[in-house]
């Protein structure tokens, strides 16, 4: 009988190390998902997958800091309440109550409107995505004769958002607007806290080929 030791198995003992390693990184990253805000957790993802060679990653990681580059400038904002920011796998969320931009009733820009948008557009400028604006409205009647409807409100003023961060040096290529009134509500009309919320413009920055109206859009 040979003495001679069997060494094709050797490969699983790396390999098993490799796996162990594996699950520990995607147990670790699955509890950092639920300790963290989802911009913190897509942006340690993305830089992962740089290192990791996966493609796009790069463009991804660059989206990432971009909208945190956004957060932290406005965090004031956020933290108030007056600005949301929502991120997901095909977009880059930003809700601004209509307040902070408009007057009751006025598509024009307030002059305080800039410390809000100048920020955005800087950010923008960095970028290459598309980018939807959404006018939304609450569901009060229209009072006075300068717009029909809320709808020719909220599109008048996703308008003059865009015609802001044209001014700013945005491509108006990548800017689309679209106004849906009252008929898209982010919450019920049946109180003033309520109608606050509905009276908002959406500004999306799109992470995947999608340029046509959203279906379900909030």
């Amino acid at each position: 009988m040979s003495g001679k030791k069997d060494n094709s198995q050797l490969w699983m003992v790396p390999f098993a190390d490799l796996m162990s390693c594996l699950v520990i990184l995607f147990l670790a990253l699955y509890v950092f998902s639920f300790n963290s805000k989802k911009s913190d957790y897509e942006l340690a993802v993305a830089a992962l997958q740089k290192e990791l060679g996966v493609k796009a990653a790069a463009k991804k990681l660059k989206e990432m800091e971009v909208a945190k580059k956004v957060e932290k400038e406005l965090k004031k904002e956020i933290d108030e309440g007056s600005l949301g920011l929502e991120v997901t796998t095909s977009r880059i969320k930003l809700t601004f109550s209509s307040p902070v931009l408009f007057d009751s009733g006025s598509a024009e820009l307030k002059r305080s409107a800039r410390a809000v948008l100048d920020p955005v557009a800087a950010s923008l400028l960095k970028m290459e995505n598309q980018v939807i604006v959404e006018g939304h409205t609450d569901s009060a009647r229209m009072l006075g004769k300068k717009f029909s409807s809320n709808r020719e409100l909220s599109i008048m003023r996703a308008f003059s958002v865009i015609n802001y961060l044209v001014k700013m040096g945005v491509q108006p290529a990548r800017l689309t607007a679209y106004g849906y009134g009252e008929f898209r509500p982010a919450a019920l009309n049946d109180s003033e806290a309520g109608r606050l919320k509905n009276r908002r413009i959406e500004m999306i920055i799109m992470r995947q080929a999608e340029t046509g109206p959203r279906e379900g859009s909030s």
